[in-house]
């Protein structure tokens, strides 16, 4: 990983560009080039030893490599501070990416919690069923068999907030807990991003992202990253490129691309997703509000020695339940009904109908996902536009 001298501002603003001066006065693109190429030159027959065996740096074949997605891993493992990165053609491709390096050579089950993404826990359910990976689905909550739970793991994964209930899990007790038995944590960022969140700092092993959200931040690519704290090996890199989850180069230049507004683009959400939490906390039609920047959270503490804001994903109960819900949702006009988040645009979805539809009645109840819950993803549009919205609907 290159050294940052600059704020995350700064970095994001010249994401994709020649560092410290390279390239200055050559002539250099003002934007990072797409390099649409499925096939690299070898040189001669030493040039290709010396590539395939790992001597010198290059590109074969974009499956296992391409300059414009590298460009991208390296701008996400910065952000994050880690050391590689590798991306992924989805955030479900990245999950199983770091899953599958986790537990390498690792014996004990995959330890996880009730309430990850759905995807995430559909995926978790096709490798237990299909693929015999022991996966353990504890509380985290509940701190004793969360503990011991992970004194037998093989590897944790851990989503924190969670999608869509904004529940917390410690990093620093899990990550001491997990590594007293040698076990590596993994840790979704995506609801957090690495602008309000920064797992490796207490002492996460791997983190994944779905590009798709915050760090594309347009609504238009699917992709996904895995970073990890230390160098990667090669046996990560031979795991990455044979599970097939890889992209070629304008998927990941678009992500570059939406990179280069991240930073401020987080300040414009952090401060409506906010904003948006404290007024529906006050309106009469809402039973409960869940975001962790409120002073309500239940885990307001920890959110506020983890976390550096509480983001713009939200969720909330209306007194009225499912038939208020759907009402709610069918009378909104700004706001878009659709699934994703971290876009310019503001969103609302049921994720007992959506996201989490995968899951089965007593699981979805298990995670705490009612049939009348709303989630939100608050954009970046007028914040006196979106509650206007909200309003309407809520009163309709």
């Amino acid at each position: 990983m290159r050294n940052v001298d600059h704020s995350p501002l700064t970095q994001c603003a010249h994401a994709g560009l020649p560092k410290s001066g390279a390239g200055r006065g050559a002539n250099r693109p003002a934007v990072p080039p797409i390099v649409q190429s499925t096939i690299f030159d070898l040189g001669s027959s030493d040039d290709a030893e010396a590539l395939f065996s790992g001597g010198r740096p290059g590109h074969a074949y974009t499956r296992f490599g391409n300059p414009t997605v590298a460009a991208l891993a390296e701008e996400i493992a910065a952000l994050e501070g880690g050391q590689g990165a590798m991306i992924t053609s989805s955030g479900n491709a990245a999950v199983l990416c770091a899953v599958t390096a986790a537990l390498d050579g690792r014996a004990g089950p995959l330890v996880t919690h009730p309430d990850v993404y759905g995807g995430t826990s559909e995926l978790f359910g096709i490798l237990a069923r299909i693929h015999r990976v022991p996966v353990e689905v504890v509380d985290a909550s509940d701190a004793g068999a969360w503990h011991t739970a992970i004194g037998r793991a093989g590897a944790v994964l851990l989503e924190t907030p969670s999608n869509p209930l904004m529940r917390l899990i410690d990093l620093r007790d899990t990550v001491e807990q997990a590594h007293g038995v040698g076990a590596p944590v993994i840790v979704d960022n995506t609801v957090a991003t690495p602008a309000n969140q920064q797992p490796f700092a207490w002492g996460a092993d791997w983190v994944v992202h779905s590009t798709s959200k915050y760090l594309n931040g347009h609504s238009d690519v699917i992709g996904g990253c895995v970073v990890r704290l230390e160098p990667l090996t090669p046996a990560h890199r031979i795991i990455h490129k044979n599970l097939g989850g890889t992209v070629n180069a304008f998927e990941a230049w678009l992500v570059l691309r939406g990179l280069r507004t991240f930073a401020l683009r987080m300040e414009a959400h952090n401060r409506n997703g906010l904003a948006v939490a404290r007024w529906l906390e006050a309106r009469d039609e809402v039973a409960r509000v869940h975001h962790p920047g409120l002073d309500t959270h239940p885990q307001r503490d920890l959110a506020r020695r983890q976390m550096h804001a509480g983001g713009a994903l939200l969720s909330f109960e209306l007194r009225g339940g499912e038939p208020a819900a759907r009402r709610f949702i069918d009378r909104l006009r700004l706001v878009m009904h659709a699934v994703s988040l971290g876009g310019m645009e503001s969103l609302a979805t049921r994720p007992a109908m959506s996201s989490h539809r995968g899951m089965s009645p007593a699981e979805r109840q298990r995670a705490g996902v009612s049939d009348g819950l709303i989630r939100l993803s608050i954009g970046v549009e007028r914040l006196e536009d979106i509650l206007e919205d909200l309003d309407r609907a809520l009163r309709a």
